[in-house]
């Protein structure tokens, strides 16, 4: 038996006189509130214990020279978001700003992208990640991530500015809470997230952060790769519809997928292409599976489940979605139409959960959109028809573009302009 069990059993086992009257209710609370000492001293020298013989390990992915010296840091967290810092990267490589580029994952193209003052390093995930953030030394970190200093990743005392960048045309409403809240500065697409990052600052008494408009970098890279795209000519007449909902009970397949590729494939008139959501593949297999049987591939139906999405959104006339963000893609890369199914928006949890109205991207779509309900589905080939005559007008593309993406190819330039001014100020 162990020298700590025998203890235990020791305490238990020793006569001992009592010379005080306890109540039940008072000796119930005194031993919750000594168990829950006990319990969090335990988790207390735990961490602290682990942390200790971790650190060498910790400090292998990065060494401390590496930690002191660099200026401007960028953390990624994988390949998904280097089309947002790819921009900005490029922009510091070509000014001659020194850089560390940092990310979560192996296959990460930042990581090879063998630019002029870039270094580039993997930290890899989970607890070595957030040690090497939270303990790191910088006058600027950019990072995607939300929820600093609420999540994992905590402001270190080494890093001078936080830079926060959006990274989705569909606005930041729908990050967890206090999403933006404490980073010193947002680099956002334009109008739409500005206001909504001055509202909730507003209900939640904080501190007025400098927030820049800078574009969607994102959609900056997206241009480049359909620069460069093939144009692959449609063999028929049809027009291209593409069905590219999100997952979950609230998208599109689930709530009425075969009804709608029923009554679209029925008509005869279009050339489908249905791309589900990458993590339908995963949690719906069974619908997939069951729809897949029912709808086959043929001439003019198509199941695309190829990891880029860019040749299907440049091949289709019109989009039907719910509320993914694919939407405001595909609307500011090819000022073309878009329906949305009818859905109910979610704000518990959600930055939205403190803002006064409807999320932009909600208000985008019953304002401009074409937003249509289940029972709609009836009329759906009518309803497609009259959405490509009817295409998007200049003036609500111009509204998409101010509130998301107001300088287009501009963000690598607009971002260093900040971090340079940052880095001017330096006491």
């Amino acid at each position: 038996m162990s020298s700590g069990k025998m203890l235990v059993l020791l305490l238990f086992l020793l006569p001992l006189n009592l010379f005080a009257y306890l109540d039940p209710g008072s000796g119930s609370m005194l031993f919750s509130a000594l168990i829950g000492i006990v319990a969090t001293l335990f988790f207390v020298f735990k961490g602290i214990f682990f942390k200790l013989i971790d650190l060498p390990a910790h400090f292998r992915g990065l060494s401390k020279r590496e930690r002191v010296e660099n200026k401007i840091v960028i953390y990624s967290e994988g390949s998904q978001y280097w089309g947002v810092f790819k921009p900005i990267v490029e922009e510091l490589s070509r000014r001659g700003l020194p850089c560390l580029y940092l990310s979560g994952k192996e296959n990460d193209p930042g990581l090879s992208c063998n630019l002029p003052g870039i270094k580039t390093q993997c930290i890899g995930e989970g607890n070595k990640a957030f040690f090497i953030l939270n303990t790191l030394e910088a006058e600027v970190l950019v990072m995607t991530t939300p929820g600093l200093d609420v999540l994992q990743i905590k402001r270190s005392k080494g890093v001078r500015n936080y830079i926060h960048i959006t990274h989705s045309a569909g606005g930041i409403s729908g990050y967890s809470i206090y999403g933006t809240d404490y980073y010193d500065v947002v680099l956002t697409g334009g109008d739409a997230d500005t206001e909504f990052i001055r509202a909730i600052e507003s209900v939640r008494n904080l501190k007025p952060k400098k927030i820049v408009e800078i574009g969607c970098a994102y959609l900056d890279s997206t241009r480049e790769k359909l620069a460069k795209l093939e144009e692959k000519k449609p063999e028929n007449d049809r027009k291209n519809l593409l069905i590219s909902p999100t997952w979950g009970i609230h998208g599109l397949l689930k709530k009425c997928g075969e009804e709608l590729i029923g009554k679209l494939v029925g008509s005869n008139l279009f050339e489908i292409t249905v791309r589900p959501h990458p993590q339908s593949l995963i949690s719906e297999k069974d619908l997939l599976d069951e729809l897949r049987m029912k709808f086959p591939e043929s001439d003019c139906f198509h199941w695309d489940f190829s990891p880029e999405n860019l040749p299907a959104l440049a091949k289709a006339d019109i989009m039907i979605s719910d509320f993914s963000g694919i939407i405001f893609d595909y609307t500011l890369l090819f000022k073309r139409p878009v329906l949305a199914l009818e859905s109910n928006y979610d704000r518990r949890g959600r930055d939205a959960s403190d803002y006064p109205k409807d999320p932009w991207n909600i208000d985008f779509l019953k304002r401009f959109g074409h937003i249509i309900e289940p029972a709609d589905i009836q009329n759906i080939v009518e309803i497609v028809n009259n959405s490509l005559d009817e295409g998007i007008s200049d003036e609500i593309y111009e509204y998409v573009k101010n509130s998301m993406d107001k300088y287009p190819g501009e963000s690598g330039r607009r971002s260093v302009d900040v971090i340079q001014e940052l880095l001017s100020k330096k006491v």
